[in-house]
């Protein structure tokens, strides 16, 4: 058993359950919402429940609301090769900029 796996003292889920309750809860939340039914109370249980902040959680309807793929895994980041990359085009930039562009004291 890994430690991420162990019941916590405070009688809280493993991480990995944690983790794997964030999509039904936001499915959930998003039904709640569409029924007009959605309390603050309701985010604030889920929030407390997984661990998370409350902020984090409507932050994960606003991103579930807008792509129904965030709410099968929210809080998920982005598989999409969107990270910056140095390529060597940009580290010969770089060596003819001296480092980032800014103007170094003399």
């Amino acid at each position: 058993m890994k430690d991420g796996d162990a019941i916590r003292p405070d009688g809280g889920l493993p991480a990995a359950s944690r983790t794997a309750l964030r999509g039904p809860a936001v499915r959930r939340l998003l039904a709640l919402r569409a029924a007009k039914k959605l309390t603050a109370g309701h985010v604030r249980v889920t929030a407390d429940a997984l661990g998370v902040s409350e902020r984090t959680v409507w932050r994960w309807l606003a991103t579930a609301q807008s792509d129904e793929t965030a709410a099968a895994n929210p809080g998920a980041r982005s598989r999409v090769d969107a990270r910056f990359t140095v390529t060597p085009e940009v580290r010969g930039l770089l060596a003819l900029w001296k480092g980032d562009g800014r103007v170094s004291p003399r």
